[in-house]
């Protein structure tokens, strides 16, 4: 008898985007799409979203591979979930929403941050979290919703980030997983509980918050009419998974100590997975939980992609136009007039804090600026130091990471910035290394999968996967970006002067926001 084909999805729950995949057992591709959707932004500091539209957005996706590939809707094994983490929504007494979701761009905490890290002991706070104290985490929001916003905690049930407000929809259940849950800076990382102390400084009952689970915690079964909706069995699992920037590691196999990942998407990060829990003296970098014995510490900058979209709405507010005969993006004309400009952006330096910093400031209220910007400057000139000034700050982020962590032996890089020739080169050649670019198509879908094959074997319903070692062939066949020695030579120069800047710029906003 022909042993039936058994398939699995990974969902990854993104800032600015849904992604489903769909894979057979040997992780092999089959199919995907994703969905997009709009940050809600109607005030300074806000980045909003509307949870209706994103849990729509994961049924369009799922149903969409389902159409797509009828005949294996009973193969399905599992659904697995990554999502974006430090993520706050508010529900009522009856499920209801009583916010939107205030996701980790949104800086309106910003002052109240100020003001607790001049009140207490902040840095015991990252002692025993392992996220840093900051405007993006659910610690603060919930901190701005109780000074601004009272009324909507009062009414509280319920306090959660999007993906436990997804399964929740889909499965009648507040769970949160541990990776996620060790994001929040409420969540004690060496007890997996939430830590009572800081649940008392915030103000709020460990009720208010979803049950902490295992990163291989699943469910076995769908609410029907959702599983109608999806076209899917109601009996498919889901998996709950972990958060996005942990298992984009896990997915192109950045696994053991020293090796590195590097992701620039809308934001970005660097990130190692170690054995232990690992932080740093002064509070500076994250350590998450990834699964049992492995934990994923680095540094995540708030400004990536979104630096090149606030570039194109500068200078191309009216969107594309014509080039020879072909129709050039906006994003090929911008790469395209930064390349003809020398490494350093003749004297222009571009400090990348558009929507304040987190890693390797750690200051919400930071602003971005150009530096040294003559007449002799043009479009390609701005363009360029901007996207230099993105990878100067990652490199500072990586040079701290290797410093708590230890050396990097190797590098591995994913996110959209890699549609940019320019931009990945550029990446290369200011670390002055040789970087990995991993064949694995969406990365925190797939690490979400291998999750979701980890939690199949525990449970025995399934044979044991051999998903570390298909991995591993996948990546032999990876493309290595190369450093160019002449231009890496002029950069060994070029960051010791833009960090001491970036170093000056952030005493004078201090002295700015003392005198305001």
């Amino acid at each position: 008898m022909i042993k039936q084909q058994r398939y699995t999805i990974g969902v990854d729950i993104g800032t600015t985007s849904t992604k489903a995949v769909l894979y057979k057992e040997d992780l092999q591709v089959i199919d995907s799409t994703y969905i997009g959707y709009d940050i809600i932004q109607t005030e300074i500091g806000m980045a909003e979203q509307d949870p209706k539209v994103i849990f729509q957005a994961v049924l369009t996706v799922i149903r969409s591979l389902m159409q797509e590939n009828k005949s294996i809707r009973q193969q399905v094994d599992f659904i697995s979930f990554s999502s974006a983490m430090h993520s706050v929504i508010v529900v009522g007494e009856e499920d209801e929403l009583l916010t939107n979701c205030i996701i980790w761009a949104d800086n309106r905490p910003a002052k109240l941050v100020a003001q607790l890290k001049k009140t207490s002991d902040w840095k015991a706070i990252y002692q025993k979290t392992g996220t840093p104290v900051h405007s993006m985490t659910p610690l603060s929001k919930i901190m701005w919703l109780k000074e601004y916003f009272p009324g909507s905690l009062e009414k509280a049930k319920k306090i959660i980030g999007i993906k436990e407000y997804i399964l929740y929809q889909l499965t009648g259940e507040y769970k949160i997983d541990y990776s996620i849950a060790s994001a929040t800076g409420l969540f004690n990382i060496h007890e997996l509980t939430w830590d009572k102390d800081i649940l008392k400084l915030v103000g709020i009952e460990e009720s208010m918050l979803a049950e902490p689970v295992d990163v291989t915690y699943k469910w076995d079964a769908i609410r029907a009419s959702y599983a109608e909706e999806m076209t899917i069995d109601p009996k498919t699992n889901l998996v709950i998974g972990a958060s996005d920037g942990c298992l984009s590691n896990l997915g192109v196999g950045a696994l053991e100590p020293g090796e590195t990942a590097i992701t620039i998407g809308t934001s970005g990060a660097i990130r190692m997975v170690t054995n232990q829990i690992v932080l740093d003296e002064e509070g500076r970098t994250f350590c998450y939980y990834l699964s049992k014995g492995r934990w994923v510490i680095g540094g995540a900058v708030n400004n990536g992609g979104n630096v090149m979209a606030w570039l194109i709405a500068v200078f191309f507010p009216e969107g594309k136009r014509q080039v020879g005969n072909a129709v050039e993006t906006e994003l090929e004309q911008l790469n395209r007039l930064a390349e003809i400009v020398a490494p350093g952006g003749d004297g222009l330096f571009f400090l990348p804090y558009l929507n304040g910093e987190r890693a390797p400031l750690w200051e919400s209220e930071a602003t971005g600026s150009y530096i040294g910007l003559a007449s002799r400057h043009a479009t390609g000139h701005m363009v360029r130091a901007a996207m230099e000034g993105v990878l100067f700050n990652l490199y500072e982020v990586w040079q701290l990471i290797q410093e708590v962590g230890g050396p990097s032996k190797t590098i591995k890089v994913t996110g959209g910035f890699l549609n940019s020739p320019l931009w990945k080169q550029m990446l290369v050649d200011i670390f002055d290394r040789a970087m990995q670019q991993p064949t694995s198509f969406e990365s925190s879908c797939l690490g979400a999968v291998m999750l979701g094959n980890l939690a199949e074997e525990i449970s025995g319903s399934s044979s044991p996967q051999k998903s570390a070692g298909l991995l591993k062939d996948r990546e032999e066949t990876g493309i290595w970006l190369q450093p160019n020695e002449r231009t890496a030579e002029k950069y060994r120069k070029i960051i010791p002067i833009y960090q001491k800047t970036a170093k000056e710029m952030s005493k004078v906003r201090k002295i700015m926001i003392e005198v305001d």
